[in-house]
Parts: C-alpha cells; structure tokens; sequence
C-alpha cells in the first residue's frame, strides 16, 4: 500500500510541475510520459520480474549500468555496453552496430522482444502482465489517463509507445562546460581550458567525430559513414578482423569494409559511464587516450592478440598523436566538465519505486 501511496502522489507531483527539464524548460509531461516513467523502472515487464530498462540505464550512472557488457533477466551478458540515454531524444541512429535502428521505437524492440540472448522478454508472459496492469490501482488509471476513450487500453504498442514518451524527456544540458559555452559567467579553470584546447586542436581532432551540441555525431549527421566508425581496437590475429561475434555494421552488412564500425557515442557525462567502447573493454579514460595517441590498440595477448593499429578499416582521423601526461591530465579535466547530474534533483529522472 505505501508503494502505491508513492506512486499516486509522484503523478500528483509531476503533473503539477509540468516540467521534465532541469534546464527549466516549458515541457509539458504528456500522460503517456508519465505512464513510461513507471514502465521504464518497471521489474515486471521482463518474464521472470527481475529486470527493468532501468536495470541497464540507471540514473545514478547517467543511464548506463557501470558493467562492461549488460546482464539479461536470466542472467546472461549481452553483447554490448549499455549506452546512455540522456539527450538521445534527436539521434538519428540509436544502436551500437544496426544502421538499421533509426527511431526509439525501433530500438525498444531488441530489449522487450529479442530471443537470442532473452534482455527482458517481455512477451514471454504478456497475458500475466496486462493482468496486472489491469487489476493494478496504480496502473488502471495511468492507462486510462494516457489512453482515454481507446478500445484497447493494455497493449505491447502502448508500453512501447509510452517509454518512448519517457525517454524522449530525458534532456539534460546543465553541465560546467554548458553554463561556460552559455554565458562566461562560470569560467573554466586553467586545465579544464587548457584541456578544451587540446579536445578542439587540430592535433587531436577529438571534436570530429564529438562534435557540439552533444559532443557526437549521430544527431547531426544521417551519414552513416560519419556515425560509426573503426577505432582500431581489434585486429584478430592480424587478419583485418575484429571478434567475429562482434563484428560492427559487418555483422549487418555482411561486408568486409564495414568490420569493426561501430556507432561514435556522446561524451556528455563520460566520467559516469566508464567502462568504455562498445564492448566495454576499456575501463579508464587514461587509457582511452592512450589507445587513440597510439592510433589504435595493440593486443599482445590472448585470443584477440592483433595489432588494431594496422586493421584496414581503421578510420582515416585515427592517426596517434603525441601528448604529455600534464596535457592528458588536462584533457581528462575538460571532460568533466561535460559532466551534468543536476537531473538527480528531479523525480522524473528518478525510479518512482524507491521504497520497493
């Protein structure tokens, strides 16, 4: 019963804010935006209850999971890291490695529905959900608040429509470096400036492939050449290859010179989400920077032992570059400064399940 108390008074409260933003935006909260609040922190929309879209992107680590690869509700590691879901609402390509996935709708469908391996399965045991919904006090009138006057009101189609309504809210562009680029009135320190310098140089190149607003591509750009991209991480066994059950676009494509592209991701609040690359396998952004200065990454041992630095594939601005430890110390603190949690203060942004 105090669950549900809580709930009831979260809708009271967000409906009365009227606000989604923590950059003091006018944005209306849609009842469909309200219902993918819950939805989206929601266990019992994977077949064993264990799981949430929440339980891969987590707001205290800006909508990622901290793992190097996600877990699935029975279990098993998934193929990628968990991306982060702040500011995706624009994108014009969602996932890791399918060009394919051009909306949020499509891209809520790998984690519901996918087979191999299960990530929720929310269609393993739908009658028993729409039961619950059903039958749930809380649930019945978020439903029938967002889908007043519809015949159907519990459906696959609106819980998918509905998260998607959620996570298009979840905007936040409040950091250092944006209250800086906004007005001057919060003035960089002398390594963060020198750090921004260095990520805008011509030496570096790192605005590129990151570039403003968001500090990536993929939402200013449908050239999928442009969006993803080969890093030089792998290169199996010499032979031009990344892992095989990895692949990149080829694992769509089919093609060879599609090996190891993947999407380039944002890099707002990219000191919350380590570890890093799509794979995980990255744990520091000291050694990030160390695998772009050397233009690729040489593995010297185990099964994917391959010098990455001379995969074929490799993009042309992934050439190495010389930097200092004071210098990659400064880059690291302009980076921080890209880091926002001014979210946390909102409960849109928070699991309205808190006592559960």
């Amino acid at each position: 019963m105090k669950l549900r108390i809580t709930g009831l008074l979260l809708i009271i409260h967000l409906i009365l804010q009227q606000s989604c933003s923590v950059n003091k935006a006018d944005t209306y909260l849609s009842p469909k935006a309200i219902l993918g609040h819950f939805l989206f922190f929601e266990k019992r929309l994977s077949f064993n209850h264990s799981k949430s879209c929440a339980s891969c992107h987590s707001p205290q680590y800006a909508f990622t999971d901290g793992y190097r690869k996600s877990v699935s509700a029975d279990g098993n590691n998934l193929l990628h890291n968990a991306p982060s879901l702040l500011n995706i609402s624009q994108n014009h390509f969602f996932d890791w490695d399918n060009p394919d996935v051009i909306s949020l709708r499509l891209q809520i469908k790998r984690p519901l529905y996918n087979k191999h391996p299960i990530e929720l399965g929310m269609d393993l045991d739908s009658s028993s959900l729409w039961t619950f919904f059903k039958n749930d006090s809380l649930y019945s009138s978020l439903f029938a608040r967002a889908y007043d006057g519809e015949k159907e009101t519990y459906s696959a189609k609106h819980v998918e429509e509905c998260i998607v309504e959620y996570i298009k809210n979840l905007n936040s562009r409040n950091s250092k470096f944006d209250l800086y680029r906004n007005s001057k009135k919060v003035p960089l320190s002398p390594s963060e400036n020198e750090g921004m310098q260095l990520f805008f140089s011509a030496e570096l190149q790192c605005s590129r492939c990151h570039s403003l607003p968001d500090f990536t591509t993929s939402n200013i750009s449908r050239n999928i050449d442009s969006i993803y991209a080969n890093i030089g991480l792998y290169n199996t066994d010499n032979r031009n290859q990344y892992p095989i059950e990895d692949a990149g676009l080829r694992r769509h494509s089919n093609k060879l010179n599609d090996d190891g592209k993947f999407k380039i991701p944002s890099l707002r609040n990219v000191l919350l989400t380590a570890p890093y690359m799509h794979d995980g396998s990255v744990s520091s952004l000291d050694e990030v920077l160390n695998i772009y200065s050397a233009g690729g990454r040489n593995i010297s041992n185990g099964p994917q032992r391959g010098d990455g630095r001379n995969h074929t594939n490799k993009h042309p601005h992934i050439k190495g570059f010389e930097i200092s430890e004071s210098q990659k110390r400064n880059l690291i603190c302009f980076l921080s400064t890209l880091t926002d949690t001014t979210y946390l203060t909102n409960p849109y942004f928070l699991n309205p399940f808190r006592n559960k």
